[in-house]
This record gives structure tokens, C-alpha cells and sequence, in this order.
């Protein structure tokens, strides 16, 4: 009996250690995939095309796209029902030398986010632009949680001009 709650108790400590470490700025997202902490990726590539030509696609798709509120019904068993919002916040700031766009997310439920989200949302993607000569582009995609695999996909295809569609944030 003592294992098991040994083993609750080290589940619990460990899911709380996760959860608080969801990055509550742009830098600490960085720092996040930097270590390789749990959950984080990255993606960087190069295209070429002028760097000004791939902000301006990224800024306008990202603010496009990215901008989005969805509300679900949870079953918690039984005749548990909850409700669920998903807001997600996309921010765009761009000079000459860096394009820099970041994805907030937050969850609104009956519930609370451990580690306290900012207002608008742990950051969950964080992507740079910058030139690295007069006609290519290097892009830099990292995130710090599960899932987004489209929203990486459509980062990518916005970049190279390929696909200008709007991914699936539920992906």
C-alpha cells in the first residue's frame, strides 16, 4: 500500500513540475526547447525568398489564422458535463532585422491552470523570421507543448508560399 501511494505521489509531483513549467513569455518558451524540457520541438528552416516578402505572408496568416475561440462540452462520467473555452491569441512584432510571432493559449473552464497563465495564455509556439542574406529567409519554429502539428505544417507552407490555408488548431 505504501508503494502505491508512493507512486500517486511522484505521479502527482511530476504532472505539477510539467505544468508549472509551461513558459509564461516568449523567452521562457526558448529557454524551454533550448534544455529539450519535455514537450518542446523545433523547426528551422530556410527559404528563398526576400525576408520582408515572408513577414508580411507570415504577419498577415498568423493573425489570420491563428486567431481563435472554441467552446466544447467535456463528459466527466456519469451526468458530469462541463463546459471548455479555448482562446488562442496570436502577436506580431516585426522590425527591420526579426519578425517575431507567439501563439498564446488559454483554457477556460470550471477548473484553473496550475503555475498561473498570464491573462491571455501560457505561450504554446513561438516563431522568428529574420533575413540571413538579401534573398533568403530563415525561419525558426519552436513550441513547448503536445500536439500543433498542423499549425507547424502551415508555418512552413505560409513561408514558402505553398499552401496559404489555415491549419486546424484542434491538431
Amino acid at each position: 500500500m505504501n508503494l502505491l501511494r508512493l507512486s500517486v505521489l511522484f505521479s502527482v509531483a511530476l504532472l505539477f513540475s510539467g505544468c508549472a513549467s509551461q513558459p509564461k513569455t516568449a523567452d521562457q518558451l526558448r529557454d524551454n526547447v533550448k534544455r529539450n524540457a519535455a514537450f518542446s520541438s523545433r523547426d528551422v528552416f530556410e527559404v528563398k525568398k526576400p525576408y520582408r516578402q515572408v513577414s508580411d505572408t507570415m504577419r498577415k496568416k498568423w493573425l489570420e489564422c491563428l486567431d481563435s475561440t472554441a467552446t466544447g462540452t467535456l463528459h466527466r462520467g456519469g451526468n458530469m458535463y462541463a463546459t471548455q473555452t479555448n482562446v488562442y491569441k496570436p502577436k506580431v512584432a516585426v522590425t527591420t532585422q526579426r519578425t517575431e510571432l507567439t501563439l498564446q493559449h488559454k483554457v477556460t473552464s470550471g477548473s484553473t491552470q496550475l503555475g498561473g497563465p498570464p491573462p491571455e495564455g501560457f505561450f504554446i509556439l513561438v516563431t522568428d523570421v529574420y533575413p540571413t542574406d538579401k534573398n533568403t529567409t530563415r525561419v525558426d519554429v519552436q513550441k513547448h507543448t503536445l500536439g500543433y502539428a498542423g499549425v507547424m505544417r502551415a508555418v512552413r507552407h505560409w513561408a514558402e508560399g505553398t499552401n496559404m490555408g489555415c491549419p486546424d488548431l484542434a491538431q
